[in-house]
């Protein structure tokens, strides 16, 4: 059994729906943003992007990415986000990538409309950073197979 996501990283990743990442390979590196659907059970974010995309070609090279999402706020007190290391996989099983696809249509059923193929980001390591209680707080997950 894994390790929950404490409840206020949940919640602060359910709340949002963009995921900005970086990506690299032995020759390139090139960072994205891709709207997202967010398994809190698996704890990975869902996307859907074209293999044949800079940053998609890059994943396949190196699964190994980090990356934030970020509230978009107007005030100091209000910042809230996370920094994020993890590992992409294109999905191909077809039982694994219908289970993604139903968690990403529920959060963004336009994108049935066109066809893509579909990845789950699973994240090794989550900071959270938090103004809101307390300036600066911090929490810190890691992904640990119990």
């Amino acid at each position: 059994m894994m390790q929950k996501l404490p409840s206020h990283i949940s919640r602060f990743i359910h709340q949002n729906h963009v995921v900005s990442f970086a990506t690299y390979g032995k020759h390139d590196f090139w960072a994205t943003n891709c709207f997202y659907a967010f398994d809190s059970e698996q704890v990975r974010l869902i996307i859907l992007t074209d293999k044949n995309t800079r940053h998609g070609l890059l994943m396949q090279e190196n699964s190994h990415i980090v990356g934030t999402i970020a509230a978009q706020v107007e005030t100091l007190t209000d910042i809230e986000g996370v920094q994020f290391s993890a590992h992409c996989t294109c999905l191909i099983d077809s039982t694994a990538r219908q289970e993604a696809l139903d968690c990403y249509y529920t959060r963004h059923p336009i994108a049935r409309l066109k066809p893509s193929d579909v990845w789950e980001i699973r994240f090794d390591i989550v900071k959270h950073t938090g103004n809101k209680l307390v300036f600066a707080k911090k929490t810190i997950w890691e992904r640990e197979e119990v």
